[in-house]
């Protein structure tokens, strides 16, 4: 099974065109972000990223992959909006 957080370091890592950038935007650790789109690609069959060329790019196959995953955590964000609280505005003292 593919997990939420494998396809956000997917779309992290096509955004950000490197892996090291994708995981420092998640907050992650770059091997783990690795490991984790490595068990994504071999549980779908396919490379998502070519990882010889600089910046990273996606292939073919990955397109649809990101734009699909894309798709799939935008949904899991509508899911969950309605129920997130809203965070109080602070004022600040003159």
């Amino acid at each position: 099974m593919i997990t939420l957080r494998q396809l956000q370091y997917i779309v992290a890592v096509a955004d950000h065109q490197s892996y090291s950038k994708g995981a420092e935007f998640c907050h992650a650790e770059q091997s783990t972000v690795s490991h984790q789109i490595k068990q994504a690609e071999d549980r779908l069959g396919i490379n998502i990223f070519r990882k010889k060329s600089q910046p990273i790019e996606v292939t073919p196959e990955g397109v649809e992959v990101v734009k699909q995953a894309r798709e799939i955590l935008e949904k899991v964000e509508d899911l969950i909006r309605p129920f997130k609280p809203i965070q109080p505005t602070t004022k600040k003292q003159s």
